[in-house]
């Protein structure tokens, strides 16, 4: 695999390991100076690093090459194929030492991009001029404009860094794509957008062909722009770069241009001049660094695009199995192993899969160049994608076929004790959990007439020894049958115990439940379907009244964990996939299909109970604790319960009851109002989104919403693309995962300190109550006719008021 070591050099304090954080796209700051993860470049995939490098690191000489530091923080420096030089544009001190290191950099030939960090200031603020700076250093390939608010601006300077490296070790670097990628980059940040001195539109407006570059010169708010009739004049945020030409040339034109107090801010003086040596290049109009926007209609396209190779749409299968087995550089390459091993069914078959695992094992032993120790870690890593495989979907190997392999491949790996952990690992999920289930028939199959695969090699070295390395390799394995025992049923690890543990509680009638399978979980859901045997009377109503709110949302909370983690990662994939016909087949649908209908019921639980009493002020008491409760299900993070609250409150039996609520207290309500924003609609559920991002867990999600996006992603897109539609849509399944892997985190996580409430518990599940949406309208408006008069005293109540 390919591999991009860039530079990331600035003074303390720029901001580098933020920078760092943005373009990779990390959760959290990077903790060391190296930081690597695999992206695409070109349609090829590629090891990125970013090596962080303070400017105290290098003792740079004049008409000298850059000399790299050889360790950093006891980590050995890569060669390095680009820098990005960053700075404060609020410290003007973080440039003082840029002039001798940028001029080390074009003698060594390398790429250079210089990189304006925290732009997010006014303008008025800033101690440095961007635009400035960009003139100084014409020898950068590129220079951009950074900020926190807008991440996509440090990504896309991390892209045309790329490419540049590439281009680089070609011989050629696309200069005209660097420039527009840096264009958009800059037009999508809008962090400099000056405007005319008397303030009233942009300066972009006033002039010609090119406006868009001179209005970027506007070095101080408020200064008058050059005369139109002096010539169109092109700024050097918008000129084209000699990308290694040294700075002699333009500092002997103008000594005082490239000096470091040019670069600053001082009032009253314009520093926006910019030396010609280097703005008279000779290029077409295709290979100009305009903005997209100025290249004429018929020109574009041409020339500077026809030279670059289609890309291949889809990946193959081989590919994404390479992929599957290689190191875990990044929580990107944990989540893609998650992802394709719940997925991979739509593409291929289990014993295919396996095979092409084992074929890339036996591979492994076969190398002779690699040192044993390498090999066995690379072997400890493909088995442990086969033990995971194993634990978390057993139904795939349950066809004899791909059962007999697997049972030959623990054969093989319990003859050397550094994979006895593994092999005992395996054994037990083979014995215990591998039978027929939804998973064997689902899509891809392994036919039951199929013959074996010819790749049933070990894959194993004759005498592996221990090491240090190998010690990570087997920290994920467990080590003995017990603990192997408790490690399975659960695609997370944060409940991966088999066995059901009951902890009474001094608190008379509540119970603390703790389920640790599938099928725990399935059986104690099984228990929760309402038996509609109390009457919903005047004593419901008091018990209801006397009752905790933190009681019945914990209780609600508790049926809701039950239910959502009954429910298999993959059912919700064929829940959106499979026909009607097929939906019969499967039992475990069944588990869906139960905590929709649970959703359903509790907001007509909801407006039943709302509306058990004829008079508004009885009425009332019960809203507000219903709101009550809706605020304490959004403490706990069950989305899923809350929507079912509010569906219940916001249905048009219920909203409709203006007396009840005018009688509930204003600062409940006003609570009760930021609650329907969070899971209000606009902007397709915005608000939810932003908030089951960033909940803590535990948390149930809202899962209509989910199972919609992924009703979306499944319909949306094929799952075979290419010329002969052989190639994996891989990007469909990207967007499936986005669906899938918060719910996988979020199962693997529960409520520790729920309690079972049983008044609660019959208060929703076993009221007698109607059901018919037509009914529970009618039955609000007789309780408040339309009018807002008096109730009829000879309307009818529900029927089971009357028994």
């Amino acid at each position: 695999m390919e591999t991009i070591n860039i530079a990331v050099i600035g003074s303390d304090g720029v901001g580098k390991s933020s920078f760092v954080q943005r373009a990779l796209r990390l959760t959290r700051s990077p903790t060391s100076n190296i930081s690597t993860v695999r992206m695409e470049v070109e349609g090829v995939t590629t090891l990125v690093t970013l090596i962080e490098l303070d400017l105290a690191y290098f003792d740079v000489s004049p008409g000298q090459q850059i000399h790299w530091p050889k360790q950093v923080n006891g980590h050995m420096v890569p060669r390095v194929d680009g820098a990005m030089v960053l700075y404060d544009v609020m410290n003007k001190d973080s440039i003082r030492e840029l002039p001798p290191t940028l001029s080390a950099l074009a003698n060594s030939a390398l790429p250079t991009i210089l990189v304006a960090t925290k732009c997010d200031n006014p303008e008025s603020l800033r101690q440095i001029d961007t635009a400035g700076m960009a003139a100084a250093f014409p020898s950068c390939l590129a220079d951009f404009k950074t900020s926190s608010n807008v991440p996509g601006s440090t990504r896309e300077c991390l892209q045309v860094m790329l490419r540049a490296a590439v281009a680089n070790r070609r011989g050629v670097i696309d200069k005209s794509d660097a420039a527009v990628q840096r264009r958009r980059a800059a037009s999508t940040a809008n962090l400099d957008a000056p405007q005319d001195r008397y303030g009233t539109r942009p300066e972009s407006e006033h002039s010609s062909k090119h406006s868009r570059a001179s209005s970027d010169l506007s070095l101080i708010r408020g200064f008058m722009q050059p005369d139109p009739s002096e010539g169109h004049y092109r700024g050097p945020a918008r000129s084209p770069r000699l990308p290694y030409a040294t700075t002699g040339a333009a500092q002997s034109s103008h000594p005082t241009d490239d000096t470091v107090s040019s670069m600053l801010r001082t009032p009253g003086v314009r520093i926006d001049a910019v030396p010609d040596t280097f703005l008279d290049v000779d290029e077409s109009d295709a290979e100009s660094y305009r903005h997209s926007d100025d290249i004429p209609i018929l020109q574009r396209n041409d020339e500077a695009f026809v030279e670059r190779p289609a890309k291949v749409a889809g990946v193959t299968f081989d590919e994404l199995v390479d992929r599957l087995l290689a190191p875990r550089m990044s929580r990107a390459d944990n989540n893609f192993a998650d992802i394709f091993l719940c997925l991979y069914r739509k593409f291929a078959a289990p014993g295919e899969l396996f095979s092409a695992i084992l074929t890339r094992l036996d591979r492994v032993k076969e190398d002779k160049t690699a040192h044993y120790l390498m090999k066995t870690a690379t072997q400890l890593r493909i088995i442990e994608v086969v033990a995971k495989w194993v634990a978390t979907y057993p139904g795939d190997f349950a066809r004899p076929t791909t059962r007999r392999n697997l049972e030959d491949l623990i054969k093989h790996l319990s003859t050397e004790p550094i994979f006895s952990a593994a092999a005992n690992q395996m054994r037990n999920h083979l014995e215990n959990n591998v039978v027929e289930d939804d998973d064997t028939d689902w899509a891809k199959s392994d036919k039951e007439e199929q013959r074996g695969s010819n790749a049933t090699g070990s894959g194993l070295t004759d005498s592996p020894k221990r090491g240090g390395d190998l010690h990570t390799a087997l920290s994920s394995l467990r080590l003995n049958e017990k603990e192997a025992n408790e490690h399975s049923g659960r695609p997370s690890q944060g409940s991966d115990l088999s066995h059901l543990e009951r902890v009474s509680s001094s608190n008379g009638g509540a119970s603390q439940f703790q389920f640790h399978s599938y099928e725990d979980y399935e059986r104690e859901a099984a228990t929760m379907v309402p038996q509609s045997t109390l009457p919903l009377n005047k004593f419901r109503y008091h018990i209801f009244i006397d009752a905790d709110p933190d009681d019945i949302a914990d209780e609600i909370t508790r049926i809701d964990w039950v239910m959502f983690s009954s429910i298999r990662i993959r059912d919700l994939v064929r829940h959106v996939s499979l026909s009607a016909e097929e939906k019969e087949r499967c039992r475990s649908l069944r588990n869906v299909n139960r905590m929709i209908a649970h959703f359903n019921h509790v907001a007509k639980w909801v407006a039943n109970m709302v509306l058990i009493r004829d008079k508004a002020k009885h009425r009332a008491p019960i809203l507000e604790k219903f709101m009550n409760i809706a605020l304490k299900l959004r403490q706990l993070n069950n989305y899923n319960g809350l929507a079912a609250v509010l569906a219940g409150i916001n249905g048009a039996a219920v909203h409709r009851l203006a007396q009840t609520r005018a009688l509930v207290s204003p600062e409940v309500q006003k609570r009760f109002a930021r609650l329907v924003l969070l899971m209000g609609t606009q902007k397709s559920h915005f608000a939810y989104r932003l908030a089951w991002e960033n909940s803590p867990l535990p948390r149930i999600p809202f899962m209509p919403l989910h199972r919609r996006d992924l009703v979306s992603a499944e319909e949306g897109s094929r799952t075979f693309v290419g010329p002969n539609g052989d190639r994996i849509n891989w990007k469909k399944f990207e967007v499936l995962g986005e669906v899938l892997l918060p719910i996988m985190k979020s199962q693997g996580t529960p409520y520790p300190n729920l309690h079972k409430h049983e008044m609660s518990r019959e208060l929703i599940l076993d009221c007698r109550m109607e059901t018919d949406e037509e009914n529970i309208y009618q039955r609000s408006c007789q309780v408040e006719p339309m009018a807002g008069g008096p109730a009829d005293p000879s309307r009818k109540k529900f029927p089971w008021l009357a028994k």
